[in-house]
C-alpha cells in the first residue's frame, strides 16, 4: 500500500512539473577534498586532509516559479558539509549557508527572506585573494570581515536593485526577534555595484549586534583588548565592517585589490582589523590559471602578512585539480601565525601546502 502511494505521489508530481513549464527545481553542489601540510602548528607539524579548501563543500536546492509580467517567485536552501566525514559543516544546522523564499523581478530588483549571507561574502568575496585562488586557508585572520562565509543574518530582508547603466545598490537587515529589546541580534548592511565591462567595483558596510567571535584558534592573538581570550571564544557588543574593492580583466590577466576594516565593540573598549588584499592571476590555454597574491593585516598589536601561490588546472568545466602554497609571518608581542583554520603555530611563521580535487555538479 505504501508502495503504491508513493508510485502515484511520483507520477501526480511529474504530471505537474510536466503541466508547468515555467517552474524548475535545480540540485546543485561542490565537493572539494586535499590533502594538506602545515610545518607548524602548535609547535608540531600536521599532516591531514583538508575539506573544502579551494571551494566549499555544499549541496543546494534553488527553484523560480514564473509569475508573469517579469517576476518570479524564487527560493534557495543550501547546507555545508564535511566529505571526509559525512558531517555538517555546523552541527544541527542542515541549512547553515542559506535558507530563503522571495520575488525577482526585471524591473524592481529582488527581495528575499530569510537566513542568508551578508553583502560582504556577496560582493567582496570575489574580489579577494581566498576566492580568486588562495582557498579558504588564506582568508583573513578569523573571518572577521566575512569574506569566507562563516556568518549569516538570520531573519533577514535582503533587496538587491536592478543594475542601471553597470550600476546596482542593496540593501539587508537582520531582526533580532527579541521582545522589547529592538537592537539585541539586529544586522543591517548596504552595498553598491558598478560593472561595465572587464571592470568590477564594489562597496559594502554591515552592522552587527552581539556576534560570536572565535579569537583564539582563528585569528592568532594571545589575548584581546588585554584579556586572556577564553578558548570558546567572545561575544562583541557590535562588529562594524566596510570595505571596498575591484577587479579588472585584461586578456589572460586578472587584477584584483581591496580594504577592509573590522571594528569590533566592547564594554568601553574597541579595535580595528584594517586588512589590504591584492593579487594577480593568469590563465594558459583557457585550462591552467596560476595565482599569485596575500594580504596585510593589523588587529590589536597582531601583525600578519600572509602570502598564495596557486595553480588550478581544469581537467573540464566542472572539474579542477590544485595545488596551493602558503605562507604566513606574524609580527607584535601579541600575535603569533595562524592560517585559517589550520591553527595557531607555536611561533612567528606557518608553510603550509594543499594538493586537492574539486568537483562541481
Amino acid at each position: 500500500m505504501k508502495k503504491s502511494l508513493m508510485a502515484v505521489g511520483a507520477i501526480a508530481l511529474c504530471s505537474a512539473t510536466l503541466a508547468d513549464a515555467q517552474s524548475s527545481v535545480t540540485l546543485y553542489g561542490n565537493l572539494d577534498t586535499s590533502v594538506a601540510f602545515f610545518n607548524n602548528v602548535g609547535g608540531k607539524q600536521l599532516y591531514t586532509t583538508e575539506d573544502g579548501n579551494f571551494i566549499p563543500d555544499f549541496f543546494g536546492l534553488t527553484g523560480a516559479e514564473d509569475l508573469g509580467g517579469g517576476l518570479s517567485a524564487i527560493f534557495r536552501l543550501e547546507s555545508g558539509w564535511l566529505p571526509s566525514s559525512g558531517k555538517l559543516t555546523v552541527p544541527n544546522q542542515i541549512f547553515q549557508r542559506e535558507a530563503t523564499v522571495g520575488l525577482s523581478s526585471d524591473q524592481f530588483g529582488t527581495l528575499k527572506l530569510g537566513h542568508q549571507p551578508s553583502f560582504m561574502f556577496d560582493v567582496l568575496s570575489p574580489m579577494s585573494t581566498g576566492w580568486i585562488g588562495g582557498g579558504f586557508n588564506t582568508f583573513h585572520q578569523g573571518n572577521l570581515d566575512e569574506l569566507a562565509n562563516t556568518f549569516e543574518f538570520d531573519n533577514s530582508a535582503k533587496y538587491v536593485s536592478p543594475t542601471y547603466y553597470g550600476l546596482s545598490f542593496g540593501a539587508q537587515f537582520g531582526f533580532g526577534n527579541q521582545p522589547g529589546n529592538f537592537a539585541e541580534g539586529r544586522n543591517y548592511g548596504f552595498t553598491v555595484q558598478y560593472k561595465n565591462g572587464p571592470l568590477k567595483l564594489g562597496a559594502v558596510y554591515t552592522n552587527e549586534s552581539d556576534r560570536f567571535l572565535e579569537l583564539v584558534d582563528f585569528v592568532g592573538l594571545r589575548s584581546f583588548l588585554g584579556t586572556p581570550l577564553p578558548a570558546q571564544g567572545i561575544v562583541a557588543d557590535r562588529v562594524q565592517n566596510w570595505g571596498a574593492g575591484g577587479t579588472y580583466a585584461l586578456g589572460d590577466w586578472l587584477l584584483h585589490a581591496m580594504f577592509t576594516q573590522t571594528r569590533i565593540d566592547m564594554p568601553g573598549e574597541s579595535a580595528n582589523a584594517n586588512t589590504v588584499d591584492a593579487g594577480v592571476s593568469y590563465t594558459l590555454g583557457k585550462v591552467d590559471t596560476i595565482g599569485f597574491g596575500g594580504s596585510i593585516e593589523n588587529l590589536d598589536g597582531g601583525h600578519w602578512v600572509t602570502l598564495s601561490l596557486s595553480n588550478l588546472y581544469s581537467l573540464s568545466k566542472r572539474t579542477v585539480l590544485y595545488q596551493q602554497a602558503m605562507y604566513q609571518h606574524a609580527s607584535g608581542a601579541n600575535a603569533v601565525a595562524s592560517l585559517l583554520g589550520a591553527g595557531p603555530a607555536s611561533g612567528s611563521s606557518q608553510v603550509g601546502v594543499a594538493i586537492g580535487i574539486q568537483h562541481f555538479f
